[in-house]
């Protein structure tokens, strides 16, 4: 079964497809039966029963009937219970007439009440009247008794205002301040306020008459050319109107701190401003009357002298010619500030640095004391300051000595005109001399002046490599370990018997001379071993004889180690006078001492100075720097001798010091210099081949014309000996780069060992800078003597390269075997060399088999 619809636009048809075999009556009692029971139809059939319209009328019969037969049966159930609501009926009627009753009640409740209220709201409003008429009464009684105050006070301001009419301030102040007693409490009325504006117009009235007597009391003043202060003769009086009575009516107003300030910075101004030594305007003279203290102003100023006996016035004019109050205050305001300006600007500076003015020390110090014992009387500030002065007289002696030292340092190195003058350097050395038992020379021994520096020089080689084995970067040059070397120095001085300074060019190591501080490079050469020194056979048979050898030497140095040395001897001068004569004033043992550590300071102040001085002259270097240090510290080492200078040790130390750091500082420039120049022949690679052949031959040229002006230039300024030094070690440096740049070429053909030997001959050529006229005036008469093998530590093994480069194969292995080639160059660096010259072959073969047997053999 199932049920259609069918939508039409205007008429819905309801189409059910209930079977058309079940009855009318059926269907109709069984859909009255669900609407009557508010079910749902559970008959399937039913459900699929079609509902036509001819069951419609039927089924609204059927559920009429069904209605009228529920509405018979709800009759007669409710018939029953009839009388139950006619009962309810009653009750409803009882509680409508109580509710009307209610509200009849209430009615009259607040009818009572609104006149109840009536009632209260008049009792308040006769309330509010009554506390208006005692109001108005109090009122009134207030404004009788503000009346009264109003008028008493207007007498009072009456009163006053006569006083200040009369000219009578004091007697305005007294009553002002009464009439502030009387009105504190008075209340903050209008005609109050009227009142206290009136009492501060006559208050300031009376404060300016107040003032204007007291300055005419105490006058001030100050023109251009003098300052003065003048007290009324009846300042001391007490029974006139003086400074304190007028400060004590000032004190009554309320405004005497503020009225005494401008005074006492009056007096203030008066005193410290000419006593300053920065014013434009300083105190020349004075002069104290009776009642007065005047100053004249000028630009020159005073004496110290001057200065104490105007201050010693000044506070005899405060007591003699001042009230107490204004004394008592000025009094704390200025002594402290006098006193401190006393001690800073007359006191320390008046102080005489010179011996000869030290008498003037004494007069100074009974001035002084004088002054204090005058503050002690008085019981005023300041006496602390000037005790102290007192008590450190003899420190402050000798700040002012230091401070003197050490501007005149300064003023040295301002005054120097850069002038350069010649000096000797003199160096007395006991050398043994080998003789034979007869005492004739020993056979084969030389007598050549120059053997014990060919010594030192070995010496300066093996401290060199000791120190290229502690240091990886090797500084030495810098004076890193010149602890090591001043000490080893100072040793070396106190064995020397003449006392003289021991020649600094010839120092252990080359520390002092930077030989080692090649860096960025890094050098490389091995001492060489010499056997022209070696005693001889005969050597038992002799016997050795002392000789003095005297070495004079001449370098340039400025007008400034003159200057240094002056003043460090006047405070050594100064130091023993003081020790020997004594002082009343000053400890003569603490300022001797204190006199013999300036010196000290002097060459700290000096070399402190000196790098920038030197440096920023356009004609003065380093090198300059160098001579004037070593230059001072010779002249130290000879004060100690004399015995001038007893402990002396650590400043010549630190003078040496200086001069190497400046000495390492200009070899360290031109050794960067000379390096980049031969960086330019990029290792000698290719120096048969054009460009690079140019380039190498442009860069060995500079290196050579470079070291040649270096020579120029330092020759008129080092002495010879550290002259020659300074270009050997740039020579050494150079020719060591050389030999390492070849030895690291593995092939080099006969034209590039052609082009390599005039490159080497080139720089060889330098030799000719290390020529040395031998000390003694009978050899003098000969040729000078050559030093290139002295000062250039690896010349030999250059000479030796050169030989390689341009010898054969038989005459190396002749050096090598016959020659002193093996002193030079190690096995390995030959057989190396060899290979890079000498194509492959059985000669070649046979060659460095005899250079490495022979090796083995020795």
């Amino acid at each position: 079964m199932a049920n259609t619809f069918e939508i039409h636009p205007y008429t819905i048809t309801f189409r059910s497809t209930y079977p058309k075999d079940m009855p009318d009556e059926a269907e109709s009692a069984a859909i009255c039966e669900a609407i009557a029971d508010g079910t749902f139809p559970q008959s399937e059939q039913l459900l699929t029963s079609e509902l036509s319209a001819e069951t419609i009328p039927l089924l609204l019969e059927r559920i009429s009937k069904t209605r009228s037969e529920i509405s018979e049966e709800i009759k007669a159930t409710s018939k029953d219970d009839a009388g139950d609501v006619d009962q309810w009926i009653a009750q409803a009627k009882k509680v409508q007439e109580d509710i009307a009753r209610c509200k009849e009640e209430s009615k009259r409740i607040v009818e009572e009440h609104q006149h109840v209220q009536a009632l209260r709201d008049e009792a308040t409003d006769y309330e509010r009247k009554v506390e208006l008429l005692e109001a108005e009464i109090g009122f009134t009684e207030t404004l009788r008794k503000e009346l009264d105050s109003a008028n008493a006070a207007t007498e009072a301001l009456r009163e006053v205002e006569d006083c200040l009419l009369k000219g009578d301030p004091c007697a305005a102040a007294a009553k002002i301040q009464e009439l502030d007693k009387k009105t504190k409490n008075t209340l903050k009325s209008r005609t109050s306020t009227i009142l206290r504006d009136l009492r501060d117009e006559l208050r300031l009235k009376a404060r300016v008459q107040l003032e204007t007597k007291l300055n005419l009391q105490i006058s001030i003043h100050r023109d251009q050319d003098e300052a003065c202060i003048s007290v009324r003769p009846d300042e001391l009086d007490g029974s006139a109107t003086n400074s304190g009575v007028l400060l004590r009516a000032l004190d009554q107003l309320g405004d005497s701190h503020d009225s005494l300030e401008p005074l006492k910075d009056k007096l203030k101004a008066f005193v410290l401003q000419p006593l300053r030594q920065s014013s434009r305007l300083r105190m020349t003279t004075y002069e104290v009357g009776d009642s007065s203290i005047r100053i004249q102003l000028g630009r020159e100023g005073s004496s110290t002298e001057t200065a104490l006996d105007f201050v010693l016035a000044f506070l005899k004019f405060l007591q003699s010619s001042v009230a107490s109050t204004i004394r008592l205050a000025a009094a704390k305001a200025i002594m402290s500030d006098l006193m401190t300006l006393l001690v800073n600007d007359w006191l320390n500076p008046g102080l005489p640095t010179d011996l000869t003015m030290l008498d003037g020390l004494d007069d100074l110090q009974a001035r002084v004391i004088r002054l204090l014992k005058e503050l002690e009387s008085l019981q005023w500030e300041g006496q602390k300051q000037l005790q102290d002065w007192i008590e450190d007289i003899p420190r402050a002696w000798l700040n002012k000595r230091k401070a003197a030292t050490l501007d005149a340092v300064r003023k040295a190195f301002v005054a120097s005109k850069g002038t350069l003058r010649q000096v000797e350097r003199v160096e007395r050395q006991t050398m043994p001399t080998r003789t034979e038992e007869h005492g004739s020379e020993a056979e084969g021994e030389t007598n050549d002046w120059d053997v014990n520096w060919d010594d030192d020089n070995k010496e300066k080689q093996a401290s060199k490599e000791l120190a290229e084995a502690e240091e990886d970067e090797d500084a030495s040059g810098w004076g890193f370990d010149d602890e090591d070397d001043t000490e080893s120095n100072a040793k070396a001085n106190d064995e020397d018997k003449d006392g003289a300074l021991t020649n600094p060019d010839e120092e252990d190591g080359g520390d002092a001379w930077g030989w080692g501080d090649d860096s960025p490079l890094e050098t490389k050469s091995e001492p060489p071993t010499k056997d022209d020194h070696k005693q001889p056979n005969g050597a038992k048979d002799t016997k050795q004889e002392e000789q003095e050898v005297t070495l004079t030497e001449l370098y340039s140095i400025t007008d400034i180690p003159d200057h240094l040395v002056q003043i460090i001897g006047k405070d050594i001068s100064d130091a023993q006078t003081i020790l020997e004569t004594g002082h009343d004033g000053l400890n003569s043992s603490s300022a001797s001492r204190g006199l013999l550590a300036l010196p000290t300071l002097a060459l700290a102040m000096f070399r402190a100075t000196a790098p920038s001085y030197y440096g920023s002259s356009p004609s003065l270097t380093d090198i300059h720097r160098y001579n004037d240090s070593l230059y001072i510290a010779e002249r130290l080492r000879g004060m100690s001798v004399d015995g001038r200078m007893p402990n002396v040790d650590s400043d010549v130390k630190a003078m040496e010091k200086f001069a190497r750091l400046a000495y390492s500082k200009e070899m360290e420039t031109q050794r960067l210099i000379v390096w980049d120049l031969l960086e330019g022949a990029q290792g000698f690679t290719s120096c048969t081949q054009f460009p690079y052949s140019q380039e190498i031959e442009n860069a060995v040229s500079a290196v050579v014309d470079r070291i040649r002006a270096l020579h120029i230039t330092w020759r008129p300024i080092l002495s010879t000996s550290a002259l020659m030094q300074s270009i050997g070690s740039l020579v050494t440096m150079v020719i060591g780069k050389v030999i390492d740049s070849i030895e690291e070429m593995e092939d080099i053909s006969e034209p590039e060992s052609r082009r390599l030997t005039a490159f080497c001959q080139q720089i060889a050529s330098l030799d000719d800078l290390f020529l040395s006229s031998p000390p003694s005036a009978e050899e003098q008469k000969h040729d000078p003597v050559p030093m290139t093998a002295v000062y250039v530590t690896n010349w030999l093994k250059f000479q030796y390269l050169i030989n390689i480069l341009e010898s054969s194969l038989v005459d190396i292995k002749y050096l090598w075997t016959e020659g002193e080639l093996s002193l030079e160059f190690s096995a390995d660096e030959v057989v190396d060399l060899i290979r890079a010259l000498f194509a492959e072959s059985a000669h070649r073969r046979s060659a460095i088999a005899s250079i490495k047997g022979g090796r083995s053999s020795r």
